[in-house]
């Protein structure tokens, strides 16, 4: 009869042995897509960080030709800056309404003048924009004539190219195609 007893105990033991390895199994693995997640969407906003300096760097480029060659720079408003780089990037969709952008590219929205993104998941686009339960809308930056003012009753002078940020609520990038 001990036998049988010390038996049975060692099966229980076993068995709060495997549950707790399985608790413990699932615990890592939860921390572990958890901190996959988080990474995956710093990556995410440093690629859009990337991309967005890849487009400025060559903004002032072309505004400081337009500039050389004594052009005048509001033309160059709304300007899609894709076409000012060697190559189009990976995952560029082209014109915004002739194509489906997937989450994580981006296109160009001929009619609104925007260049659009379209994040891959709300947290990356909590990370990229800084605001929390952002959603999963797509950003948006616009090229626009960056002025100076000079001192005195001057008026404003043109001195380059720069890309804003289109806040959501100034244009309608739910219906992005039209």
């Amino acid at each position: 009869m001990a036998n049988r007893i010390g038996h049975i105990g060692a099966d229980y033991r076993s068995r709060f042995q495997l549950a707790l390895a399985v608790c413990l199994l699932g615990f890592a693995v939860t921390y572990l897509f958890s901190s996959l997640e988080r990474v995956t969407a710093q990556a995410e906003q440093q690629g859009v960080r990337l991309m967005l300096n890849q487009f400025r760097s060559a903004l002032v480029v072309k505004g400081a030709e337009a500039m050389l060659a004594d052009e005048k720079l509001e033309p160059l408003a709304g300007l899609n800056p894709v076409q000012l780089l060697e190559r189009p990037p990976m995952n560029w969709g082209g014109d915004c309404q002739r194509t489906n952008a997937e989450p994580g590219g981006w296109c160009f929205h001929e009619e609104k003048q925007v260049v659009v993104y379209f994040p891959r998941s709300p947290d990356a686009r909590a990370t990229i924009t800084g605001q929390e339960g952002a959603g999963t809308e797509p950003l948006a930056w616009r090229v626009e004539v960056d002025y100076t003012t000079p001192a005195g009753n001057k008026p404003p002078r043109a001195v380059g190219l720069k890309l804003t940020r289109v806040k959501s609520g100034q244009i309608n990038l739910e219906n992005y195609r039209d």
